[in-house]
């Protein structure tokens, strides 16, 4: 049960995504001191808690290359649960995108593109949208091939795109209901009920919603996986 080391869990992948949310992070800073203002602040919880599930899946995958007791199997069955409340936070950084447009006061009439300000914005929000994807990604990557370790192919890729609805939905609760991943546990009656009556909405935007972020899920997987195929397994 010592699978060879996919490209996701290299040191040097690793070491590139560390880099990245350091630089984001930094550009953030730099906004914030530019304009005296505390904007992007949130970046930085956000930014960690995205990092949680790429983190525990890790965990998982080496605590299942060498455990063979009954106990080590129920830890790791008890970190998979925690690993997929948290994992919706990998994919919500792709809405972030949305504060480059929050932040910048755009003048009536005006060439908003041609205004630097924007493009800095933009740029954070995309950057921090793509490591987020990237991060979801080779997180369900990590439990997707312990899962083909001990059920049949399709059904470990049955698996996956549940996941990946399932993270679409979640994603959808932090964005617009404001529930965080511990609320799971904490008051699940109340965010079931936020669900069915955004669902039963005249305007509702949930399945809509949900599926676009799927969709953009499905895409960044599909990417992931072929990129980093090896030969004759692509």
């Amino acid at each position: 049960m010592n699978p060879a080391k996919h490209p996701v869990e290299s040191l040097r992948f690793i070491g590139t995504l560390l880099v990245a949310t350091l630089c984001c992070l930094g550009v953030a800073m730099y906004l914030r001191v530019q304009t005296n203002t505390n904007m992007y602040r949130f970046i930085t919880w956000d930014m960690f808690l995205a990092w949680v599930p790429f983190i525990l899946s890790s965990l998982i995958l080496y605590v299942f290359s060498r455990t063979k007791t009954k106990t080590g199997f129920i830890a790791i069955g008890l970190m998979c649960a925690g690993w997929l409340f948290f994992l919706p936070n990998s994919a919500y950084l792709f809405t972030e995108i949305l504060h480059s447009f929050r932040y910048f006061d755009a003048q009536a009439g005006g060439k908003f593109w041609v205004n630097i300000d924007f493009w800095y914005n933009l740029t954070l929000t995309f950057a921090i949208a793509v490591l987020g994807l990237l991060l979801s990604t080779c997180s369900i990557t990590q439990i997707h091939r312990m899962i083909n370790r001990f059920l049949h192919r399709w059904i470990g890729m049955l698996v996956v795109g549940t996941i990946l609805i399932l993270t679409s939905l979640g994603v959808y609760i932090g964005r617009f209901n404001r529930w965080n991943s511990w609320d799971i546990i904490s008051r699940p009656e109340q965010i079931v009920m936020d669900m069915v009556n955004d669902f039963n909405a005249g305007n509702s935007i949930l399945v809509e919603f949900a599926g676009i972020i799927f969709i953009v899920q499905v895409f960044a997987y599909v990417i992931v996986s072929l990129l980093t195929a090896r030969p004759g397994k692509a």
